[in-house]
């Protein structure tokens, strides 16, 4: 069995732009003037805020707004239900191959991010949720994901970049990879099945 993890921030789910929208209604003192949007993975580089005061934002005042109402990057998420529906039970070659969730949630926020899985259609049989540095620890061959983060844990915890599959995003461009893909139709490319 291949069984691939899909990540939801930065993959599915545009958490950048459910953040800048909270930011600019509710802090806009937060934007420095010559502000293009986030293109630094250290969110409080984007901002003039300190990372304390982001994460309140996120994890406690407008969890629901953010991580329940954020919008979907439209075409992955097509892309993923379609790849969903087509290996859901499917056998190729020798392989059955799955997709499972990981994502990264506080646990007083899984509701949202479970609610947005479900009202985009995405339902994946297994959701995992682990903290960043702990992706790496979960059975799976590959894993998609965007956060730089999570890819330096990956090569230190599994000692190889074979299997973590980089979403390309603005914030992820210094990280040097044969497995960047732009979408999710890309990434059966750089799986072995």
């Amino acid at each position: 069995m291949t069984t691939i993890g899909i990540d939801v921030d930065g993959v599915l789910r545009d958490f950048c732009t459910g953040l800048e929208k909270v930011v600019k209604e509710h802090y806009p003192e937060y934007l420095p003037e010559d502000y293009t949007g986030i293109n630094n993975w250290k969110l409080s580089d984007n901002f003039i805020a300190d990372k304390a005061d982001l994460q309140k934002i996120y994890w406690d005042e407008y969890a629901k707004e953010i991580m329940g109402e954020s919008p979907a990057f439209e075409e992955n998420v097509r892309q993923m239900k379609n790849l969903i529906s087509h290996y859901d039970g499917l056998i190729h070659g020798n392989t059955d191959v799955t997709f499972v969730c990981v994502t990264s949630q506080k646990p007083h926020a899984r509701y949202h991010t479970l609610s947005w899985l479900g009202k985009h259609g995405l339902n994946f049989d297994t959701i995992y949720f682990r903290k960043g540095w702990q992706k790496w620890m979960v059975n799976v061959d590959y894993l998609v994901d965007d956060s730089p983060n999570n890819f330096e844990n990956w090569v230190r915890g599994r000692g190889m970049k074979e299997g973590f599959i980089l979403m390309d995003q603005p914030y992820n461009q210094h990280i040097e990879t044969e497995h960047r893909v732009y979408d999710i139709d890309s990434i059966m490319e750089h799986v072995n099945i």
